[in-house]
């Protein structure tokens, strides 16, 4: 079993459940967080080795401007290079307004939805294994 810890940025509950749980029952510890601010803060204090990030999250306030990207540059902005963790992108969006975006963040990949259980985990592994091996970053 893995001991690798995900943290899970998804504002829709539903979502947010499904893929902690294909995650957890893959042995993956995982941690959540529904908005842009509790990610952060999750981030920091969890140290996570892989993040799966929904674009769009939903606002709670009308101050809140955080999105999955805001949420990404700040990430950046707050870990070395050496521990930033994995990104997954995951969006219902067009692919083609996500990609260029998910790259200039640093993700690994984009996962668009719907996407399968196995899909899901595929794209951990693969991102897990880049994290370790720098030189396997698809873009």
């Amino acid at each position: 079993m893995s001991s690798r810890k995900i943290l899970v940025i998804e504002d829709d509950l539903v979502t947010q459940k499904v893929i902690s749980d294909a995650l957890r029952s893959s042995g993956y510890e995982v941690v959540t967080a529904r908005d842009g601010a509790g990610a952060v803060q999750s981030a920091r204090e969890q140290k996570p080795d892989l993040i799966t990030l929904d674009i769009k999250l939903a606002k709670e306030s009308p101050d809140d401007r955080w999105d999955g990207f805001t949420v990404a540059r700040w990430l950046l902005r707050i870990t070395d290079e050496a521990s930033m963790p994995a990104l997954i992108v995951v969006s219902s969006l067009d692919p083609e307004d996500v990609i260029e975006q998910a790259a200039d963040v640093g993700a690994y990949t984009f996962l668009p939805k719907p996407f399968t259980k196995q899909k899901l985990l595929d794209a951990v592994a693969e991102a897990l294994q880049a994290r370790d091996n720098p030189n396997q970053r698809p873009y």
